[in-house]
């Protein structure tokens, strides 16, 4: 009889589990949340991330502290959904994956750099093992921790476009250190000037196949997003060539553009987001998407009343994690309800 009542005990334990609700992929809440603590009592928006796994490294600009100007900073974010249980979790306390965590610290010494008196904003962030180069070129985390950074700044009085990176050429050592994140210092950034001129240019984004940068000017009159298409260039000359190009054509993209002030492009995969406050829209400024057919970039889209409001929704971009049936966006609103000035936000789009 103990046997027979062990062997039920057991089979309603295990039926139990049989009956918890499993996932083969996780999900973002559709629903906008703010990003917590990651945000302060001042205007914090204007962020990239670089993704492994389940950590992002985030890059923003903030105004933190009181300052006057804007500022980069650095911070670590985890996310992780139980396909177990169905439970989803966002923070900054990034206690797995340490060694990712370690991978992308070398950001931080880019703020660093790049940080100056004047306003720095829209960074853009390209990770040369990642993003860039091909298998082959970086095994043995030869390019381990490397970056390019983008980003505008009117240190000189407009917004311009500039450049840093921390690509080594050969792997090198500080002091006999064999850690591959070794002497991984950011340059002094650069100008871009085939992409700059007497206006405001800024937030550039590569296309998917980094073969022409998008960005925003009002070169014109009013913001719009502009096209400059690239020669072929081997990605790890990218920091070297960029700086040197001239005579390239820029034009104004049409099917992106309006009468309005258009800004903040991003493009991940076959998807361009951007804000306007062209008529339409909620109020202020709206968040858009685009979609390339291989030839042309769909008319925009609003992305409707469940994430824009009658205030300024800025700043989108948008982030691939590995087991998510859908992909999450980021952006930055000065709506009711956050610390302070603009916060960050984070939602659950289509792919």
């Amino acid at each position: 009889m103990k046997r027979l009542f062990a062997f039920i005990c057991l089979f309603v334990v295990a039926g139990c589990n049989l009956f918890e609700p499993t996932y083969s992929e996780g999900s973002f809440p559709t629903t906008v949340v703010n990003l917590g603590e990651v945000n302060s009592a001042y205007d914090d928006y204007n962020s990239t991330s670089h993704v492994v796994g389940g950590v992002m490294a985030l890059v923003f600009s903030s105004k933190r502290g009181g300052r006057t100007d804007f500022d980069f900073i650095h911070e670590s974010l985890n996310t992780l959904f139980d396909l177990k249980g169905g439970k989803f979790s966002f923070d900054n306390h990034p206690y797995g994956g340490l060694d990712v965590v370690a991978e992308q610290s070398t950001l931080t010494w880019a703020t660093y750099v790049v940080n100056t008196p004047a306003n720095e904003l829209g960074p853009y962030i390209r990770s040369y093992e990642h993003d860039l180069l091909s298998a082959d070129v970086y095994s043995n985390y030869n390019h381990h921790g490397e970056y390019m950074m983008l980003f505008a700044s009117d240190r000189t009085g407009n917004l311009d476009i500039y450049l840093t990176h921390n690509y080594q050429d050969s792997v090198k050592s500080v002091n006999g250190s064999s850690s591959p994140l070794s002497n991984k210092n950011f340059t002094a950034p650069v100008s871009i000037p085939f992409l700059n001129s007497t206006a405001d240019d800024a937030y550039p984004t590569f296309d998917q196949t980094n073969s022409s940068i998008y960005f925003t000017s009002n070169r014109d009159g009013s913001f719009a997003i502009y096209k400059a298409p690239l020669p072929t260039i081997n990605p790890n000359e990218l920091h070297r060539q960029l700086p040197k190009l001239t005579n390239v054509a820029i034009e104004r993209v049409s099917e992106l553009s309006s009468s309005a002030d258009d800004k903040c492009p991003f493009i991940s995969d076959n998807t361009l987001v951007f804000t306007s406050n062209r008529a339409g829209g909620f109020g202020g400024y709206d968040l858009y998407y685009s979609k390339w057919d291989g030839s042309r970039w769909s008319a925009p889209v609003n992305f409707g009343a469940d994430i824009n409001t009658s205030y300024d929704e800025y700043r989108p971009i948008l982030c691939n994690l590995q087991q998510f049936s859908n992909q999450l966006m980021i952006f930055s609103s000065n709506r009711p309800g956050g610390k302070g000035g603009f916060d960050l936000y984070r939602v659950g789009i289509p792919k």
